[in-house]
């Protein structure tokens, strides 16, 4: 990073050099909820950032005004400077109790991170094949 300020997904931070400030009680952010579990992180300055991914870190590139909506379980980070609205897909009840159908809509200009894959969604494949006790 060179001066400038992501908002990470706080599953994806990794690591950083003493040059980056993680903020994790920054006031700046609107609040994302649901099943996801995704929380951000504000990390600004100078240095080494290293984000994690389930799957490949795949960039988008937004110009001014261009928006990007993606499901939250695939977003890694974006450009502070990125506007963003967490909307609702599907049934409310569907959203409100179990948290899926979130997805963020982001305006440019900025750069977004995204992971090619969502681990929700692969435990969602997952779990019902797993063998449980018979009594």
């Amino acid at each position: 990073m060179k001066g400038n300020s992501l908002l990470v997904q706080s599953g994806s931070y990794l690591a950083s050099s003493d040059g980056i400030e993680v903020d994790t009680k920054w006031g700046g952010a609107k609040t994302f909820f649901g099943g996801e579990g995704l929380f951000m992180l504000r990390c600004s300055g100078t240095g080494t950032l290293i984000m994690s991914s389930y799957g490949a870190i795949h960039t988008v590139k937004l110009a001014q005004g261009q928006q990007y909506i993606v499901d939250t379980g695939h977003l890694v980070a974006f450009d502070e400077g990125i506007s963003y609205e967490v909307k609702a897909v599907g049934g409310l009840k569907s959203t409100v109790f179990s948290g899926e159908g979130l997805v963020v809509q982001l305006t440019g200009p900025g750069t977004v991170a995204l992971q090619t894959r969502s681990e929700g969604a692969f435990l969602s494949w997952l779990i019902p094949k797993i063998p449980s006790k018979s009594s």
